[in-house]
């Protein structure tokens, strides 16, 4: 089943708080239900050249933070979950209060985002977190109405389009994150080309948005990349980025039939290696591939991909199926922007995760580590050091 839909769109792509950023050198030494007290090393450095160390207690308030989910839901074993466990994560490390008291709402259609913003506003939050680019206009419209709360909106670059030229849009009280997912998933389209038995991997997505196709986008450049260097024909069904109006999508994050449906239609042209980009859709592919027996030890040699995060993890149930996931480190990033509400040091606007920082890469190969040759392996790691330092192209240049 091959549905198309465009969505005039339009998010300067990614970013992310990379690991330590903020203070790497703060840490928590007591956590009550009231107050968290870290330590910060400062250095001086004497006439003498002799540098002392001294710390400095810091105490932070734990803040009541709230989440709204896009419509895939908390469960989603993807995107929701990942930026949930964000959550879950301040709330371990003394930054968010514990739960009921920060909660999360999930919104089963798009009239529910705003009535579950309210919902948290009533209650007392005090750090708003909105998962993906579907609630953009909503946090858009009520962040400069609530100066009091900290947000951080997962996925979205904030952009008026009702001005030519487009402008940027930031807010004093909300971080932006986004993520340059098409560098790791040029590797694991490097990786799936060089497994794929039939010479035929695809890829599907959920909608043509930029935040969907940019996956697309790295990893079909990732086979590209395996042709051009191998002297191979490794063939890409599902998307192409000269053609986008030609690419494979649902409609629907949501729709595990039309997932099936939609993993089964690449199959049937010979795929045995599928990246499906979108909320629950993979788990669509993989019950479509599950069924005839594939994976690393099945009856019949197929993998999937998962993006957001490990998804060999996050859905064990296809364990044997999951060749590597392209991850976004959505947890990373909103936990770092609770401890930025908490300890007073708020930095608003956009915030971009790539390799160089950690926030997007490849999960292990799991099960299929020893099908993956050695010498892939070391041409990934160089693949990575080469994009990271701007050699490597990951959008076919």
């Amino acid at each position: 089943m091959r549905l198309t839909k465009r969505f005039v769109l339009l998010f300067a792509v990614l970013a992310l708080v990379a690991a330590g950023c903020g203070d790497s050198d703060s840490e928590t030494t007591v956590t009550t239900a009231e107050t968290t007290t870290t330590t910060a090393a400062a250095t001086t450095t004497t006439a003498g050249g002799d540098t002392t160390t001294t710390v400095e207690p810091m105490d932070v308030t734990p803040v009541k933070t709230c989440l709204v989910t896009d419509l895939a839901g908390i469960d989603d074993k993807s995107f929701n979950a990942t930026a949930w466990q964000g959550v879950l994560d301040a709330i371990d490390a003394g930054y968010a209060t514990a739960e009921p008291d920060s909660f999360f709402l999930e919104s089963d259609t798009d009239a529910d985002w705003q009535p579950n913003i309210d919902q948290m506003i009533s209650q007392g939050c005090e750090h708003m977190v909105t998962v993906g680019f579907a609630l953009d206009a909503v946090t858009q419209e009520n962040a400069p109405t609530n100066p009091d709360i900290n947000w951080t909106i997962v996925d979205v670059d904030f952009f008026d389009f009702s001005t030519d030229p487009i402008t940027d849009v930031t807010f004093d009280n909300a971080i932006e994150l986004t993520y340059q997912t098409d560098e790791a998933a040029f590797l694991a389209g490097y990786v799936a080309a060089s497994v794929s038995e039939s010479k035929v991997v695809g890829t599907f997505g959920g909608a043509n948005f930029p935040t969907v196709s940019i996956f697309m986008d790295g990893f079909f450049y990732g086979v590209q990349h395996w042709n051009d260097v191998k002297g191979d024909n490794v063939r890409v069904l599902g998307w192409d980025p000269a053609n986008p109006d030609t690419g494979l999508f649902t409609g629907d994050f949501t729709n595990l039939d039309i997932a099936r449906a939609t993993a089964q239609s690449l199959l049937d042209e010979g795929a045995d290696v599928i990246m499906p980009v979108g909320g629950q859709i993979n788990l669509g592919a993989g019950a479509a591939m599950q069924d005839i027996g594939m994976g690393a030890d099945g009856d019949i040699f197929g993998a999937l991909i998962g993006v957001d995060t490990d998804q060999f993890i996050s859905a064990p149930e296809y364990a044997d199926l999951w060749l590597t996931s392209v991850e976004k480190k959505m947890a990373l990033g909103v936990s770092d922007s609770i401890r930025q509400t908490a300890e007073g040091t708020f930095t608003p606007g956009n915030t971009r995760g790539f390799l160089s920082n950690a926030g997007v890469g490849i999960s292990p190969f799991h099960n299929f580590d020893s099908i993956v040759s050695s010498e892939t392996k070391a041409e990934v790691e160089a693949l990575q050091a080469a994009i990271i330092a701007g050699t490597q192209s990951v959008s076919g240049g």
